[in-house]
């Protein structure tokens, strides 16, 4: 992935900014007027969103307090993924050639920077040197680049490799790396670019950072940006409603928001929303599911996290939280789940479903007796009297996570373990895993977005886990020969991150899954992650006062409808 940039010299926009900043809250209500639907100021567009700003910035690289809403808002993307027509959309790239070792990114003569400078390839070399330095997937099967011109570049891959990985990898870029502001971690260590918070950004995309305080983002359309006549929204904010329930209230009463970009309803709550309110479902490729820290005394044993797997029963989970626009993963293998039939194929009746539809207390009881483990009391204990459990960290305000973890860990305390649930700010949540401060604890088990589609991101994703640094400390193992079961019932030897790079090396997908299953075999037998339940995104805007795509336009399931609608002119204020 890239990164982003840092203040630039902006003078002309400094002094504004600031005066906003002291401002904070209030200011910016006297500024802007009245937040949110039909009380807003007239082209004010209000998106629901929960997370404080205050605590959040601009550097895509150092992801534990970045926010992607934010950043969608003021960088551009490289490509962008359509779901409904199967799909790929240009956005600041011009052209994209995939050949068999080659791929050739031709980006827009008129991509630029909102502070006047010309975007050139000396961007894209100091975005790509610092992909690689912070372990970028796409230096997984790329082993250099070359910079033909000012708007053209060449990578050079490994091997023969499927252009659609080229393609899912490139969805994930975005023009958020300035050459005269990034160039100055390249000879710096890799946790110092990570820590770097960047506050003021130089934007590339439809909009201009102009300031936020506790409540709130605000940005104003940037006039550099090269689709800049397909944007008369005046402004543009990101507001901390403090949660899922407040963001139902908000558009129930018709008038305060008009969108929530990613925001989980229950069909009691949908009905309650007025007709303006337009849900836009997108496939997730995303969901909820479990990590555990593989340094951790009980939960880096394989038959802890397999028994811990067997006793939950994950359609339960499902009909606490949502059937709606949720389903479970047939077994967890690292695979998305409408994805799995397809990849394992003859494989799959040889994998291990863990129960997807009950609780498996037998084989679970049987797993830790065989560890050394006794039943005390009601609880697990090991031979010091040490029980399974610790605090259960889950995000605060997410309420379908909320009941997805109290069912959790009700099943797992019901069978012996010993877990408190902690509920955490959403960054706090995070510090806990990339710091790692955990035993085990509730966190997405697939990257999500189109890339999930294939199965090469999601397995390296658990592998590695980039978005915590490696705070479940499997790196090393992912790095090292493993001896695993086979499916004969003997053993086999297995560098797991080698066989997963394997499957991006590979030119078409049949030459891609015979490590696709391998990968996979060994996933649901270690459990790096444990995949539960992923679901349907539902993303809300309203029509009342805004155009929004049409339901056979192929900009309507793209993610994200609020930030790629205005990129193409398909949300728009009705004069």
């Amino acid at each position: 992935m890239g990164s982003d940039s840092g203040p630039n010299d902006y003078s002309d926009v400094l002094s504004r900014r600031d005066i906003l900043t002291v401002a904070g809250a209030s200011g910016i209500a006297a500024l802007a007027g009245c937040i949110g639907g039909n009380t807003t100021e007239e082209g004010t567009f209000v998106n629901a969103y929960t997370g404080n700003p205050n605590d959040l910035h601009f550097n895509t690289s150092a992801v534990q307090n970045y926010r992607w809403p934010a950043g969608r808002s003021v960088f551009a993307p490289f490509l962008k993924y359509s779901f409904s027509e199967d799909e790929f959309l240009y956005g600041a790239l011009d052209d994209l050639q995939v050949e068999e070792q080659e791929v050739t990114l031709t980006f827009r003569d008129d991509l630029a920077w909102d502070d006047g400078d010309e975007w050139t390839t000396d961007d894209l070399d100091v975005q790509l040197q610092l992909a690689e330095m912070t372990g970028s997937s796409i230096w997984g099967y790329l082993d250099d680049y070359e910079i033909v011109d000012e708007k053209t570049a060449r990578l050079i891959l490994s091997g023969p490799t499927n252009p659609r990985i080229i393609k899912f990898e490139l969805t994930n870029f975005f023009v958020d790396t300035k050459a005269d502001v990034h160039e100055q971690f390249l000879d710096k260590d890799e946790s110092e670019f990570l820590q770097w918070a960047w506050e003021d950004p130089v934007a590339s995309g439809p909009f201009s950072f102009v300031s936020k305080d506790q409540q709130a983002f605000e940005f104003e359309p940037n006039s550099e940006f090269y689709n800049a006549d397909n944007v008369n929204i005046e402004k543009f904010m990101i507001e901390d409603y403090g949660g899922n329930n407040a963001q139902h209230q908000a558009l129930i009463s018709g008038e305060d928001v008009d969108a929530a970009p990613s925001l989980f309803a229950p069909p009691e709550t949908v009905d309650q929303f007025p007709d303006h309110v337009v849900e836009v479902q997108i496939p997730a490729k995303w969901g909820y599911g479990i990590v555990f820290n593989h340094d951790d005394p009980h939960f880096g044993q394989r038959a802890v996290r397999q028994a811990v797997a067997h006793v939950i029963n994950r359609e339960n989970i499902v009909e606490n939280a949502g059937p709606r626009s949720k389903f479970v993963t047939p077994t967890p293998c690292g695979i998305a789940p409408k994805d799995q039939e397809y990849w394992l194929d003859d494989w799959q009746d040889d994998f291990e479903t863990y129960g997807a539809g009950e609780s498996q207390t037998d084989e679970a009881t049987q797993l830790l007796e065989d560890a050394g483990y006794t039943m005390e009391g009601g609880t697990w204990q090991d031979s010091g009297g040490d029980t399974i459990g610790g605090d259960y960290y889950s995000p605060a305000g997410w309420t379908d996570w909320t009941n997805m973890t109290d069912t959790v860990v009700s099943q797992l305390n019901d069978f012996g373990f010993d877990f408190s649930v902690s509920t955490k700010p959403t960054n706090d949540w995070f510090n806990q895993y990339s710091n790692s401060n955990f035993a085990m604890g509730s966190l997405y088990w697939l990257p999500g977005g189109s890339r999930s589609s294939f199965p090469y991101f999601p397995l390296r994703y658990q592998l590695w886990e980039e978005e915590i640094g490696g705070g479940h400390n499997y790196r090393e193992k992912a790095q090292s020969e493993q001896t695993i079961p086979d499916r004969d019932g003997g053993e086999m030897s297995i560098t797991p991150l080698d066989v997963v790079d394997q499957i991006a090396q590979q030119s078409t997908d049949e030459e891609a899954r015979p490590y696709v299953q391998e990968a996979a075999w060994h996933n649901h037998i270690e459990l790096p992650f444990l995949g539960l339940v992923s679901k349907h995104e539902q993303s809300w805007v309203t029509d009342d006062d805004w155009t929004i795509a049409d339901e056979d336009s192929p900009n309507r399931q793209v993610k994200w409808p609020q930030f790629w609608w205005p990129h193409e002119g398909e949300l728009q204020y009705k004069d």
